[in-house]
């Protein structure tokens, strides 16, 4: 957890700055930094697997290691004179947490650079990936390659088919899921409310330098064609099968390719479920194609089967071995969240490839989308208890609850009273506090 002050204190006695634990007084930046060199040195003799220079920087008031494993074997320099192959820029905490297997490398190695650019490994990305890969506990192998004529999904009607498929790959493609004119509804919903963002200045972008591709985010607000698509009957058949019968919308966006963006760099889903678990899978994504999407257009690149194992592609930003998930307008995708992917650049001259994306997750998992803050209240007030459901708004278990009321399936919103300071109900009183006290029967008589 990264080290964030303490706030004011607001209680006399309360003060808790001077209260020490651990360290014997050595800060945790010196600590992490000694550890995390300490680890460095105690994988030495693995990192001859690297062949190539690299140079991992620590922090800028930190000296520079110098990884030479040309040679033989590996050692420590405190400088060197040549051009490294990489250069590995990362806090000495990721280290440890890749040692002790509780940070997959990928992610800790590019999870900064969208605030601190110049946290990105430089030089020959694999190499980077490789010095983290030896640092864990068990390095993961590379995902098998798609061959020409393997067998992978094909669009089908038969769910059982689908399922099936998702075991063996990760994914299975689900034929004719939206009419051609369910597609054209829903296409044109999705034009016109991305035409509105540009037009606003608050179009979503992305797909390079250029940004070509647009994202639409939070469908349920921008229509209620997106509402109404929460009633599809494949996500009744689909999503409790594999995820419970609880699971949560934690995102519903689209996303538009169009021609010259660069490929998405390859991912899972469950990049955030940390330590890393390929044992399990946590979400589902359902995708539906509004236009063919074809190996041309930017069809999402997969590693068929890199879902089971501890598999992982040495560099994220190379598509060779993997498949486009081809198939007509009115198909879906369904892939789970361990499955390796990414978008497809679209080498198209003209047009466009938008997708619909619903990504459910298993019920004690966090949302992407916060959608208690970014719900508009009239669309919450319209959404079915279907519907409220798949967004967190009902409890499971005992997670979900408002003010501690956790039974199972209340439907909750926001409290606009919620209780505070009752040391003593005689003497206590603010606006609206006689409505709430008379909710109990000591209060009421």
């Amino acid at each position: 957890m990264a080290e964030i002050p303490p706030g004011p204190t607001f209680t006399k006695g309360l003060d808790f700055s001077s209260n020490k634990i651990g360290n014997n007084g050595a800060s945790k930046a010196d600590l992490a930094y000694e550890h995390a060199v300490s680890i460095i040195k105690e994988k030495l003799s693995l990192m001859i697997e690297l062949r190539a220079l690299l140079t991992v920087n620590l922090g800028d008031e930190r000296p520079l290691i110098v990884i030479d494993a040309r040679s033989g074997d590996a050692k420590l320099m405190d400088h060197v004179d040549d051009e490294p192959d990489t250069k590995v820029t990362i806090k000495p905490e990721y280290i440890i947490q890749f040692y002790e297997g509780k940070l997959e490398p990928r992610y800790g190695l590019f999870k900064d650079a969208f605030f601190h650019e110049a946290s990105l490994p430089q030089g020959r990305i694999p190499l980077a990936t490789k010095f983290a890969d030896l640092l864990t506990p068990s390095p993961p192998s590379p995902p098998r390659s798609y061959q020409p004529g393997m067998r992978v999904p094909r669009p089908t009607a038969d769910l059982e088919e689908v399922k099936r498929n998702l075991r063996e790959f990760g994914y299975g493609l689900v034929a004719n899921a939206l009419t051609p004119s369910q597609v054209a509804l829903l296409r044109s919903a999705l034009s016109q409310q991305a035409a509105g963002e540009v037009r606003a200045g608050i179009a979503a972008r992305d797909g390079g330098p250029h940004a070509p591709n647009q994202r639409v985010w939070t469908l349920v607000n921008k229509g209620d064609e997106f509402v109404d698509f929460l009633n599809h009957p494949l996500l009744d058949e689909v999503v409790p099968w594999f995820l419970g019968e609880h699971a949560i919308l934690t995102s519903y966006t689209a996303k538009i390719a169009r021609p010259g963006n660069v490929p998405m760099q390859l991912h899972t889903d469950q990049v955030a479920i940390q330590p890393p678990q390929r044992g399990l899978a946590y979400g589902l994504n359902v995708m539906w194609y509004l236009a063919d999407v074809t190996e041309r257009n930017g069809g999402t690149r997969v590693f068929p089967g890199s879902h089971v194992g501890q598999v992982a592609p040495a560099d994220l930003f190379d598509l060779d071995g993997t498949v486009a998930a081809e198939a007509p307008a009115g198909s879906a995708l369904v892939f789970e969240s361990r499955l390796w992917h990414a978008t497809g650049p679209n080498r198209e001259t003209e047009g466009e490839r938008p997708v619909v994306m619903m990504f459910f997750m298993r019920s004690f998992v966090r949302q992407q989308e916060n959608n208690f803050l970014s719900l508009r209240p009239e669309v919450e007030a319209k959404l079915s208890d279907r519907a409220k459901r798949m967004l967190g708004f009902c409890t499971t278990g005992a997670l979900g609850g408002v003010e501690g009321e956790v039974r199972e399936g209340i439907y909750v919103k926001r409290v606009e009273n919620p209780v505070g300071p009752l040391r003593d109900a005689e003497t206590v009183w603010w606006e609206g506090a006689s409505d709430l006290l008379c909710t109990t029967s000591w209060a009421c008589g």
